[in-house]
This record gives C-alpha cells, structure tokens and sequence, in this order.
C-alpha cells in the first residue's frame, strides 16, 4: 500500500478528536459559559455548516496549489483555531472560532480522502480510504474518551491546549513526509457544477442529507442520552469508549465490505442496522439500573460502527458513480454530510429542550428509513455492475 496513505491517517487522527469530543464537552461549556445545553449545540451546528460550504469555496481560491500544502497548512491552521478557542472568554466567539475552525479540518480531510481515493490502484479505494478512516476510527478509541476524562477533571480548555499541540506536529510532519508533485484540484466552479448533473450523486447527495437529520441528533447529544438512560455524566468516558471500539471495528472491516460485497449493499445493510440502534436507545430507560451502563455502551458500540460503516460505503460508492470526478463528488457527499448535521444540531436541540432526549430517536428513524428508500435510487457503481 502507499505509504503516503498513512501520513494522511496519522493527521485525522487528530481532527477526529476534535470532531468526535465536542459532544461530550457540551455541558461543560455550557455550564462554563452560562448557556443552555441546546444552545450550546450552536458549536456544532455553525461548525457543520463551514464544514459544508468553506472547504468547497477555498478550493477554488487554492486553485492549483500542490496537495502536499494543502494537508500541511490546513492542519496548521487547526493548531491556531484550537489555541484561540483556549483564551476565548466567551460563547459567541466561541462559536465564531470553532466556525473558522470546521473550515481548516474540512479542507483537510476532503483532500486528505480524496488523494486516499486517487492514489488507490483499482478496486481498492474502499480500502485506501479506510485507512483514513482507521486514524478517524483510533480518535474515536482512544483520543476522544482520555479527552473527555481530562476535561472533566483539567477543565475542557485543556483538551484544546493539547489538541493545538498535536496539530502543530502533525502539519509538521505532513509537509515534511509527504512528497512534493501531488498536483492540487484545478476544476473551475462550471467543471465541478457539472457533476451534480449527474443523477446518480445528485440522489446520494439527498439519501446523505437525509440520513444525517435523522441519525446525527443521537451523536451530538449523547450527553443528554446518558442521562434519559439513568447514567451518570461521570461515565461519559466509558461510553465514548465504547463508540471508540465500534468506530475501529467498522475501519477494519468497512472498506474490505464495500470492495467485496458493493458499496450501494453494504450501504443499505449499514441504514438499516442504523434504524435498529435507534429502536435500543428508546428501550434503554427501562433497563434495570444496574445494568443501564453496560446496556448503553454496548449500543453506543453498535451506533459507532453501522453509522461509519454507511459513511465509509456511501463515499466508496461516490467515487464510483463519479470516477471522473472523485475530489469533486466526495467533497459534495461531505457537504452534504455536514449540511445534514447542522440541521440535526439545530432541531435537536429544539426537541431536546422541549420533548427530551429519548424523542430523537423516534424522530430520527423514520427519516433514516426515507434516506434508505432514496438511496434505492442510487445506479450501481461500475465495479457492482459487471458479471
């Protein structure tokens, strides 16, 4: 396998932590900084957002620049915001700085998976872009849970401090390690317009978008399921744990799936094991005490690895439908990704400070369920479609 493929995961690694943290962090921020749990869920639904649009426009600005500082400096910049986010003494430039902040990690990992998925010799993008996900997928394990247990006990601006910390090395060592000559994404605003004339990415697109609304409300407030569940904050860390392990299981084995099964398969397999993870969490309240954590960790378990392993096939089978195209397509499939979060974010919190948390998931099944019914629509990837 490349090699460069590895320096890409190793730096995911670290926005991953980031990215996979902020929801447990939330009641600490909004403690700290006098705003209500719903509202602090603004720091993931202006984040989701950049996510969605910034990375796409800075593309056009970069023009032709070489991947190789794109990488670097995208997560150099990530070092800035997280030092910033430290000394920021309130909410609303609190927000503006995770804001600026989404832009630089979005910009990173939509090339970072997008050189994965180029570089790959043919039938293994599912692989080489698993690999990406593995760095992701080894946050998630190890990262964000000592991440969480630090800031409930060093404060959560500590996690920021150590996360400026990592990023500055990273991008040290993504342009140090990696080699000069990737040429960068030189499509005009018309080249990349005209992929979405495609019916197939267009359909993807609407199935992603449809997807996130329903399932991402569980992700972003996961602290306030804890509590519907009768489990102390405290145990937050063996909970996101518990994703950790799901998110590792799914890097092992999603690409492997989506080469050997399909990825439009393995997809639909993925939304529906979504929707029966959905149906745990409703249950959970009425689990005997004693045995309420174990039950939640394994479902958190569960969610960590179907939600990835349909992230991971839906991408794979972007490039397929768009092989002319792939930065282009799965740069979308992330804004479409991110657009969906933020709306999740953003009505989430309305219905969890009005109806409670075990709502989301009733509320977010069916919409599952009608993502599933419009990814049908998707055609075959071309590797799917030979005898």
């Amino acid at each position: 396998m490349d090699s460069r493929v590895f320096w890409l995961a190793v730096a995911a690694f670290v926005g991953a932590i980031e990215g996979g943290l902020i929801a447990g962090i939330l009641p600490l921020i909004s403690a700290d900084l006098g705003v209500s749990l719903g509202q602090a869920g603004q720091l993931v639904l202006f984040y989701s957002l950049a996510y969605a649009f910034g990375p796409p426009t800075l593309a056009l600005l970069l023009g032709g620049v070489g991947r190789r500082r794109i990488l670097a400096w995208s997560e150099f910049a990530l070092a800035v915001c997280a030092l910033v986010i430290v000394l920021m003494p309130f909410f609303e430039g609190l927000v503006l700085v995770r804001t600026l902040l989404a832009v630089a990690a979005g910009t990173y990992t939509g090339t970072a998976m997008a050189t994965a998925a180029m570089i790959a010799p043919a039938g293994q993008r599912g692989r080489y872009m698993q690999v990406i996900s593995m760095g992701q997928a080894i946050a998630s394990l190890a990262g964000v849970p000592l991440g969480a247990l630090l800031a409930a006990h060093l404060g959560w601006r500590f996690e920021y401090i150590a996360l400026a910390i990592m990023a500055s090395l990273a991008a040290l060592a993504l342009y140090v390690r990696l080699p000069r000559g990737m040429p960068g994404d030189t499509m005009t605003i018309g080249e990349r317009l005209r992929v979405l004339r495609n019916p197939g990415v267009g359909t993807a697109l609407l199935s992603t978008l449809i997807f996130m609304i329903g399932s991402a409300p569980l992700m972003v407030y996961i602290s306030a399921l804890l509590t519907a569940a009768h489990v102390g904050y405290e145990a937050l860390p063996l909970v996101l744990l518990a994703g950790g392990i799901g998110a590792i299981a799914c890097s092992a084995t999603a690409g492997l799936m989506s080469d050997r099964f399909g990825s439009k398969r393995t997809a639909t397999i993925a939304g529906l094991a979504v929707i029966a993870v959905m149906a745990v969490f409703v249950v959970l309240p009425q689990v005997p005490t004693e045995l309420a954590l174990p039950a939640l960790m394994l479902t958190v378990g569960a969610q960590g690895f179907v939600v990835r392993t349909y992230s991971i096939a839906v991408a794979s089978h972007m490039a397929q439908i768009a092989p002319s195209a792939v930065p282009v397509a799965i740069s979308l499939n992330m804004s479409a990704f991110q657009i969906g979060m933020a709306i999740a974010a953003a009505v989430g919190g309305v219905v969890l400070d009005s109806l409670g948390a075990m709502t989301l998931p009733l509320i977010g099944a069916p919409l599952v369920a009608l993502s599933l019914l419009i990814w049908r629509l998707v055609p075959m990837g071309e590797a799917e479609r030979l005898p």
